[in-house]
């Protein structure tokens, strides 16, 4: 079972609140709540249980921060375990798929494989309930996503909710103040944003900047970091200023964080980018010392937004060579597009890891005016970033 629906329509609440009524009333219970990466929990499925779910005090929350928690435990003995299929980088899967439950919560379930999803089911089977189920919630994504083609077949019930479901938005009879507030905030939104997140639309991108891309074709683990694989490149895109939110998962339109993408370049000239770290209202030097705490190799070299002056100073005292990124904003993207579409040989030569939750968002985000034909100025840092690497890569240049 899924529940789709657009931004705050408390999708998430409902799924957790069935986890709670069911881990109280069957002792015993095992239940999972499951995401993509487990530190995405942290700030969403963990905050929406322990401030809107469990009552005050609750004995569940005793004990671990939500930082570090693995498991809510109840006083009849069911427990919440909360897992993610990648922990701290490393994949985490074997450790989820070992042992049994009665009942799977796949938070935005968009981020999952049909094969993540599939081998989840394959774990109901602790029969502490009298129904084992996985559910899912997710905001819409592009119509060609496995998710929303299985949603029309017998094999799952899907459901539309809207934001009259959220108690916290609507009373029943009208909007609450903060009901208002906030579908003024999403009515903000434009094109894509907007059909997906205040509409509730599963909508294909219109204008798309990179209209070769595929999520099934560009997208696989197989773009991990391998040791010994190529030189390791960083991609940087700079900014301070902006906004996460969580409803939607990623970065607000007129946010303009900072962009390290790590990348590697492969002997067969694919370039995989394997890792993401985007912040705003960070300090560069902070920000560069987070990277640097990731387990992988230094740089051969970086590739930075050229009127980046400082960040590129600071990298260079922390012993990175720089290089700066393009001048010519439609010629590197060409180059980048190059990438992302098959060659004549029917080759993708850019391969990215699902962990890079942010950038695959701006893939299908990324587009351009419809009436000046120019790429918007929206969602679109990881992308300067990458430009830059596919532009350094195919010319080398300083």
């Amino acid at each position: 079972m899924v529940i789709s629906g657009a931004a705050g329509t408390g999708k998430s609440r409902a799924c957790l609140e069935k986890l709670h009524y069911y881990a109280q009333r069957y002792s015993g219970a095992r239940l999972l709540i499951v995401r993509k990466t487990r530190e995405s929990l942290n700030e969403s499925a963990l905050v929406t249980m322990e401030r809107d779910v469990f009552l005050p005090g609750a004995s569940m929350m005793a004990g671990a921060k939500r930082e570090t928690r693995s498991v809510y435990a109840y006083p009849n003995g069911s427990e919440i375990i909360i897992a993610g299929l990648k922990q701290s980088g490393r994949d985490n899967k074997a450790k989820v798929m070992s042992t049994d439950y009665d009942l799977i919560f796949a938070q935005e379930a968009t981020e999952l494989t049909l094969e993540d999803w599939e081998k989840l089911t394959t774990r109901l089977r602790n029969f502490k309930l009298p129904f084992q189920q996985i559910l899912g919630d997710c905001n819409p994504e592009t119509p060609t996503h496995w998710l929303y083609a299985r949603a029309h077949t017998p094999r799952m019930s899907f459901y539309q909710s809207k934001h009259e479901d959220n108690p916290k938005l609507h009373d029943g009879e009208q909007w609450t103040a903060a009901g208002e507030a906030y579908l003024a905030t999403l009515d903000e939104l434009t094109g894509l944003r907007r059909q997906r997140f205040l509409l509730g639309q599963w909508a294909q991108a219109t204008g798309m900047v990179y209209e070769a891309w595929s999520d099934k074709e560009n997208v696989t683990e197989d773009a991990d970091y391998v040791k010994d694989g190529g030189v390791v490149l960083w991609g940087v895109d700079d900014g301070y200023a902006g906004q996460f939110d969580r409803d939607i998962g990623t970065y607000t339109a007129g946010s303009h964080p900072r962009v390290f993408l790590l990348a590697q370049m492969r002997s067969d000239g694919a370039l995989h980018i394997f890792d993401e770290d985007y912040a705003v209202k960070k300090l560069p030097e902070e920000h560069i010392e987070r990277v640097f705490t990731k387990p992988y190799p230094e740089p051969e070299f970086s590739v930075v937004d050229k009127s980046a002056a400082e960040l590129r100073g600071r990298l260079n005292a922390r012993g990175v060579y720089t290089r700066r990124g393009a001048w010519d904003v439609e010629a590197s993207i060409g180059i980048l597009h190059a990438m992302v579409g098959p060659d004549l040989n029917g080759v993708r030569r850019l391969k990215i890891h699902p962990r890079c939750e942010h950038l695959l968002k701006e893939f299908t985000s990324y587009r351009r005016d419809e009436t000046t034909g120019k790429p918007l100025k929206e969602f679109d840092h990881g992308l300067d970033a990458l430009r830059y690497l596919a532009w350094a890569v195919r010319y080398e240049r300083d």
